[in-house]
């Protein structure tokens, strides 16, 4: 017997994925009943604690997802379609009259959250009961599962209730959803007139209590179902509820929540098993700071996380993911071009070549005829006119360039030519629709009638010629020129190198103010009339500083945006120097990453989206960009901020952006952004490591900046074209030892294609203190020769190795030099900025000389590591705490300011350390 009412409507890696993946089975004949108890394995990554109120998360596979809040209720979608909200769990238990909602710890429940890569687990525990509620998105499905491991001294009485939705994405819409109830097969069914989409919620032991007689008038109410626990089966089953949709039909959605009950083991099984490949294939990290290795093995799963599968649009990459709440979008749970593209950098980075190529072949399929690549592109484009009736596709200027550069790139790391081949008219229109858009001839492609580059709106909208678009599009006319090369195009490589040229010397002369120290933000058109700030703080002053600039074609604001054409190089050494000592600086980052403006700036407004808060992108910009010119403590305190943000939140997973002032991420940001965990692995490969792929997988560079307490890390499965190489440092006294080593191929690697030869180039160029001494080096231990270079605050001493042979050993003989270190502080929620800030730690032969920003009244520890003694501190509000057996701890007082920051320069001699007698 069915039921059913009407409901009014509210307006509206890829080669990992292996043959375990669910491949399509035949229906069964009958929904099993039950779900045996198996034990959960685990792929090795977990997180745990206590729930914390209004900490997002979220449990993603390719089709489907689940996003909620710890302390409050779920929602589910089968992409396109949200399923339903408001999704809760309670508890009766027999001879008990009160109800315990599951959702919120209190006195008589206590809520835990354990997040795996595979599933995400709720433990309800109260003095009578524990249950586990086990969710998990198959990887490849359709649908959600989630299985209750209950134990009690008691029968119990399980509610479930929620709100049907059956919406499709924004902005599509749709017709108002019915909802039936069979009570035969224990199952809601959420159709529509169509019949087209659907979406299916049960569970086999399910009783609906919520469903009125169709006379009545529709309402907007939850539905609600129990499920009756005797103890004698909480032994030996699982309680599944089952969530599932389609676009194609009934009979489609319920094959899916059929296959879900009945293979819910091997599912979650695979689910381990993937997420175990993800992290063994590759990039693997060790380093001496488990948070980091742990937070870098996180971002992997959240960047793979973000690649979704549309039943009409195909694979691609989506930004990020936060609940819907009364709207139909999920954060940014839609695919955008820079975002895919920005991410596609980490992406090759670790070296999951097949997913890049997917981001890559999904943006082609949606480029404009004049080469244009698209903005943003919503999971139900193809239900509306998307493309031609809506602003968003097309409005940003900076996918095309970036679709040029993660092109490149990709060529750089994998050798894939043929790939290249067959995208090359694609790329090639990319890169003449962006030199186009230099209308006036002046070496800088432009905004205006264009897109916007980053900042899309705000007081800093619109630009004409944004710093950020021109450093893209210096590095997409070198990436051009290499590509040119390879497919035979000598004019087009020597036009695309002669343009980086041009455009890299405008950058210079138009961006750099001498007098400030740091490079302007854009060019601007002359406005009628000024643009009207924003409410919020000191809009007043806001405003008077956007009528200075009404007029002016600079603007001179102290923004991140430098950092991109720094993180490719881009920019005069010396100047770099000194716009690092501002994004280094108390104006610039807190403790939990980078401001896009400093907060000295009349525009800033800390809550602010786009001149004011802080994005994990702009830190890991900035730490890429530091680490480039050889600012190794700028840019590991970047890297750390981002890296232990994966316990803030969403447990895990890193934020989209977060308030200027306060460590607390905003209400509107994506929780889970994929970008943002692409801003950890780029800055430990890219920046703390110094590991580039270039020459089509044929050169490998590994030029390491690491802290001056680690003494020994380690990276394995490190990509080269076909190849696999492993790379390890080791530090003792007088001694440094690297070595590389290529990896047997793996079965399931070998399948890829034929074995290469591998590297043909080896350059190897650790980074020492200014004041250490490289005396000799040895490679496969025979003497080798070596240069030494030097780079804001670090020497590098470089050794290529030609044909290298399998294994490469280099060992630097040298005498050690002086540095300093701290530790990164845990990041405290909703705390001011208030960590030290180290701008300069450089070492020559009399004394170390450090410049620090620190706030005004407090005291900082920092320990220094040096071949020599430290001589008497000189400097006032500097004391030297020397320990036996550790290295000296230096302890720092800044001046009361004002609870804002200072910064101090500070001399600490160096002595020849006094040899012991005999």
């Amino acid at each position: 017997m069915k039921r059913s009412r009407s409901r009014l409507g509210r307006s509206s890696c890829l080669t990992l994925l292996l043959a375990f993946v669910s491949a399509p089975v035949a229906r069964p004949q009958a929904t099993p009943a039950v779900v045996p108890k198996f034990a959960l394995k685990k792929n090795g990554l977990e997180l745990e604690r206590r729930t914390q109120s209004g900490s997002f998360f979220d449990v993603v596979g390719r089709k489907a997802a689940v996003f909620g809040y710890e302390s409050r209720s779920l929602e589910a979608w089968v992409y396109p379609l949200k399923i339903l909200d408001d999704f809760k769990l309670s508890f009766r238990l027999r001879g008990y009259s009160l109800e315990i909602a599951g959702e919120i710890s209190g006195p008589e429940i206590e809520v835990s959250i354990d997040a795996r890569p595979e599933a995400t687990i709720f433990t309800y525990s109260h003095a009578a009961f524990t249950v586990r509620q086990i969710i998990f998105a198959p990887v490849d499905e359709p649908g959600i599962i989630m299985l209750l491991d209950v134990e009690s001294v008691l029968p119990m009485r399980i509610t479930g209730s929620f709100r049907p939705r059956l919406r499709l994405m924004w902005p599509a819409g749709l017709m108002t959803p019915n909802l039936g109830w069979d009570e035969k097969a224990h199952v809601y069914s959420l159709t529509e007139e169509s019949r087209r989409f659907v979406g299916l919620v049960g569970s086999p032991r399910a009783r609906d209590v919520s469903l009125m007689p169709y006379q009545e008038e529709p309402r907007d109410a939850p539905a609600g179902f129990v499920i009756e626990v005797p103890p004698e089966t909480t032994r030996s089953e699982f309680i599944p509820i089952v969530m599932a949709g389609s676009v194609s039909g009934r009979d489609q959605a319920r094959a899916t929540y059929d296959r879900l009950i009945s293979r819910a083991q091997e599912l979650y099984e695979n689910n381990v098993l993937y997420y175990e490949r993800l992290q063994k294939e590759t990039v693997e990290l060790s380093t001496p700071d488990e948070r980091l290795n742990t937070a870098f093995a996180w971002a992997k799963v959240g960047i793979d996380k973000g690649i979704a599968t549309n039943p009409y649009l195909g694979t691609g990459l989506v930004a990020g993911f936060r609940t819907s709440g009364d709207s139909e979008r999920p954060g940014f749970a839609w695919f955008f071009g820079r975002d895919a593209l920005w991410t596609s950098l980490a992406i090759t980075s670790e070296g999951d070549f097949a997913s890049t190529r997917a981001a890559l072949d999904f943006l082609k399929k949606f480029q404009r005829v004049d080469g244009k690549v698209p903005h943003e592109i919503s999971q139900s484009a193809s239900l509306v006119p998307w493309f031609t009736d809506y602003p968003y596709p097309w409005a940003s200027a900076d996918a095309t360039p970036l679709y040029v550069i993660a092109h490149a790139d990709y060529w750089r790391a994998s050798g894939d030519l043929d790939f290249i081949r067959a995208n090359w008219d694609s790329i090639t229109k990319a890169y003449r629709f962006s030199a186009a858009t230099d209308t006036d001839n002046n070496g800088l492609i432009e905004n205006s009638n264009v897109g916007h580059g980053w900042v899309e709106g705000g007081a800093l909208h619109p630009a004409h010629e944004e710093i950020y678009l021109e450093g893209l599009w210096i590095e997409a006319s070198l990436g051009m020129a290499e590509l040119a090369d390879q497919m035979n195009d000598p004019e087009l490589a020597r036009a695309a190198r002669a343009g980086a040229e041009r455009a890299r010397k405008a950058v210079e002369k138009t961006y750099w103010l001498p007098e400030r120290g740091f490079y302007a933000f854009a060019t601007a058109l002359p406005r009628a009339t000024p643009a009207v700030a924003e409410p919020g703080p000191n809009r007043e002053v806001r405003q008077a500083r956007l009528g200075e600039l009404s007029k002016a074609r600079l603007i001179d604001e102290d923004s991140v945006l430098p950092a991109v054409p720094l993180w490719w190089r881009e920019l005069d050494d010396g100047r770099a120097q000194s716009e690092i000592d501002h994004l280094g600086s108390g104006a610039m980052q807190t403790d939990w990453g980078m401001r896009i403006l400093s907060d000295s700036s009349r525009l800033y407004d800390p809550l602010s989206y786009h001149y004011g808060s802080v994005w994990p992108l702009f830190t890991g910009w900035a730490s890429v960009a530091a680490y480039r010119y050889g600012r190794p403590h700028t840019g590991f305190q970047a890297l750390a901020s981002n890296a232990l943000l994966t316990w803030s939140n969403a447990l895990g997973y890193v934020t989209e952006l977060l308030s200027g002032a306060f460590n607390a991420p905003f209400g509107r940001s994506s929780h889970h952004q994929v970008w943002s965990e692409a801003m950890v692995v780029v800055p430990v490969l890219r920046g703390l490591f110094g590991i580039e792929v270039s020459g089509g997988g044929k050169e490998l560079r590994f030029a390491p900046q690491l802290p001056a307490n680690w003494d020994r890390v380690s990276l394995s499965n490190v990509a080269a074209g076909r190849a696999r190489y492993d790379l390890s440092l080791e530090r003792s006294v007088g001694q440094e030892r690297i070595v590389i080593a290529r990896r047997e191929r793996a079965k399931s690697e070998a399948a890829s294609g034929p074995e290469t030869s591998g590297l043909t180039r080896i350059i190897v160029a650790p980074a020492f203190p200014l004041d250490a001494r490289v005396r000799a080096v040895t490679v496969n231990h025979r003497h080798g020769t070596f240069s030494i270079t030097r780079s804001g605050d670090v020497e590098r001493a470089e050794v290529t190795i030609e044909s290298p042979a399998p294994t490469v050993e280099v060992v630097f003989a040298y005498d050690a030099g002086t540095d300093v270190y701290t530790q990164p502080e845990e990041l405290e929620a909703g705390a001011p900025s208030q960590g030290l800030r180290i701008i300069h730690s450089r070492a020559d032969a009399d004394a170390l000389h450090l410049t620090l920003e620190g706030i005004g009244g407090r005291s900082y520890s920092l320990r220094v590591r040096s071949g020599r003694e430290l001589g008497e501190a000189r400097d006032r509000g500097l004391m030297i705490k020397r320990l036996a057996g550790q290295d000296p701890e230096l302890l720092v007082r800044f001046e009361d300011a004002g609870d804002a920051y200072v910064r101090r320069e500070f001399s600490i001699p160096l002595l020849e350390r006094q040899r012991e007698s005999r």
